[in-house]
């Protein structure tokens, strides 16, 4: 019984198995869509989201709060030290100490006591203030005298620098630093005299005063045990209560913010709140679990669950989506096979075929498009080779008529003038040249390429005596380089027949054959009569009508072109200046 209800279940396993391979690929896809974000997404973000994002804003409500009642306590400090400045700017004692220095001789007995006795009121006025380390009185003359306290470690330019704002000022309280030459916050007054309201300059009086200990005085108004307080600048840190490396302090502009991160394996909470009148930003670091310990607890259990039932999630789905992607993939991996043209490796794959959902139809159809296309490249790629072939021949069979021709004339009517030593060198050159030309490889060797056409020179030497000069140079070693047969002759030929065929005068014909970096340069060059602008274009586009059988500059373009992918072919003339072709061919070595 056990036994026919495990074949029960085996075979609707089976079955809901084969309909779900059926089912059609939207279908799985919104299958797998809607259970996982039916489940996850309300869970996890409706239930755990919004909870403790309201929670994390509520922290950072309170926190920021706290922070903003603290800076106004060290706000309030500092208008202590501006208080305190105003009133020893106007104490009596001062003002005519300050006065009477104006109208004594720097250098003199009573000029000395009189600074004596500043320097003993400073230090009287200055035991009531908690917040100023120390004071010092600058006269009109430069002169100064201060109390204990003051520090000596301040750069003159940054003294300098604070003078100037101070003197700049209208007797109002000018405050400076902490900067990182300068680790004091400095608050400067100008003296004015009042006793005549002048308002007449007497000095200034600069007090120094230890940042740290007005942050510090404050910092029991902070409810976390363990927060550490940090004051900064856009230059340097003001204040720091601990002494390990400190946490990555907040980027951007002004303004509150708050981050939870983890320092020192610990999750920490840190807020921050710049001062508008100072610029100085104050940051709250302290231990997320030090206030929130029970809520972080009831945190941490919460994504544990979240995060086993995610991982359980994430198996079955992984599951599932290997179930529909695998058949995808292996099509997949095919078409990177046949995208190497390597088609017989791409039929080798294993590809679930027996599918009747759309994935198995379009299985099927790849296969037989890999035959059809294997087929079809393999005719194609026969008829292009062989058309290849019997187009070149085509064109190589054009030039040697047309040469043989002119040749044999020529040998005609030199036995016709009793110049048979001639005649016979003459068929000598000519039998190497059909030796060279009849051969079946259409591309030869550059060397080979000269040695051909010097013999087709030595031949119009022998007709044309005196009305034709010829010079072949080669420049490196282009020799070695394979090239297409019968290339510059032709050339020589067409410049013959538009040149010395037509000059009363010697036409001179210089050919250059120059190795470069990366390809071999052609060049045939007359002195001949030039072609004008608009025949130039004709001849450029291959429009022009041909004289005689008009088969060469063509003739040479069309085999290039199907020897070579890139080429360059240039014929630039003027009239009187005669004509150049250039023939820039990559460079290609003979594989055997």
């Amino acid at each position: 019984m056990l036994c026919k209800w495990e074949g029960q279940q085996l075979r609707i396993s089976e079955k809901l198995m084969t309909r779900y391979k059926n089912m059609n690929l939207t279908r799985k896809m919104l299958l797998v869509y809607f259970i996982f974000a039916g489940f996850f997404l309300v869970v996890t973000v409706l239930t755990f989201q919004i909870t403790m994002e309201a929670f994390e804003e509520r922290l950072y409500s309170n926190s920021l709060q706290e922070l903003d009642y603290y800076v106004q306590s060290v706000r309030e400090s500092l208008e202590g030290v501006e208080e305190r400045s105003r009133e020893m700017a106007i104490n009596t004692n001062i003002q005519e100490m300050t006065s009477e220095l104006t109208e004594i001789e720097p250098g003199t007995v009573q000029y000395s006591q009189v600074l004596t006795d500043m320097r003993w009121q400073l230090i009287y006025d200055n035991t009531e203030g908690t917040e100023i380390n120390g004071v010092r009185y600058i006269d009109t003359y430069g002169n100064s005298v201060e109390s204990a306290g003051c520090p000596w470690n301040i750069a003159d330019d940054e003294m300098e620098k604070f003078l100037e704002t101070v003197q700049e000022s209208s007797g109002e309280a000018v405050f400076y630093g902490p900067t990182r030459d300068c680790g004091y916050l400095l608050c400067g007054r100008k003296v004015l005299k009042w006793s005549d309201a002048s308002l007449d300059n007497l000095g200034a009086l600069i007090f120094f005063c230890d940042v740290g200990k007005i942050i510090a005085n404050n910092k029991e108004q902070m409810q976390a045990v363990n927060s550490a307080l940090f004051v900064y600048t856009d230059e340097n840190m003001i204040y720091q209560d601990i002494e390990e490396e400190l946490p990555a302090l907040p980027e951007g502009g002004p303004g509150p913010g708050y981050s939870i991160l983890k320092y020192q394996s610990q999750r920490y909470f840190m807020c921050w709140l710049t001062a508008p009148d100072t610029g100085w930003t104050y940051v709250n670091f302290f231990p997320y679990s030090d206030i929130y310990g029970q809520v972080t607890s009831v945190r941490n259990i919460t994504l544990l669950g979240f995060g086993a039932a995610f991982i359980v999630l994430l198996l079955l789905i992984r599951k599932l989506a290997g179930i529909i992607t695998k058949p995808l993939e292996t099509l997949a991996q095919s078409m990177q096979v046949v995208e190497t043209g390597d088609f017989q490796s791409a039929k080798l794959i294993p590809m679930d075929a027996d599918r009747k959902d759309e994935v198995g139809v379009l299985t099927q159809e790849f296969k037989v498009m890999l035959d059809k296309i294997d087929v079809l490249i393999y005719e194609n790629y026969e008829k292009q080779l062989l058309l290849k072939d019997t187009k070149y021949k085509m064109l190589q069979a054009q030039i040697n008529p047309h040469f043989l021709y002119n040749t044999l004339n020529a040998i005609h009517w030199m036995i016709r003038a009793k110049k048979n030593d001639d005649a016979g060198r003459m068929i000598v050159e000519l039998g190497i040249l059909l030796r060279a030309s009849f051969d079946e490889n259409p591309y030869t060797t550059v060397e080979q390429e000269i040695s051909m056409l010097k013999s087709y020179i030595a031949i119009q030497r022998l007709r044309y005596e005196d009305r034709a000069e010829f010079s072949v140079r080669t420049e490196g070693e282009p020799g070695q380089y394979v090239m297409p047969r019968m290339t510059l002759q032709p050339l020589v030929e067409n410049a013959i027949f538009y040149g010395a065929d037509v000059m009363t005068e010697i036409c001179y014909i210089d050919i250059a054959v120059t190795e470069e970096e990366q390809s071999i340069l052609f060049e045939v060059k007359d002195n001949g009569p030039g072609i004008e602008k608009e025949e130039l274009e004709k001849v450029r586009n291959f429009t022009v009508k041909p004289k005689g059988h008009g088969i060469g500059i063509k003739n040479i373009y069309e085999r290039l072109r199907i020897t070579y992918d890139e080429f360059d072919f240039a014929v630039d003339s003027e009239p009187g200046k005669g004509t150049v072709i250039r023939i820039r061919v990559p460079k290609q070595k003979s594989e055997g």
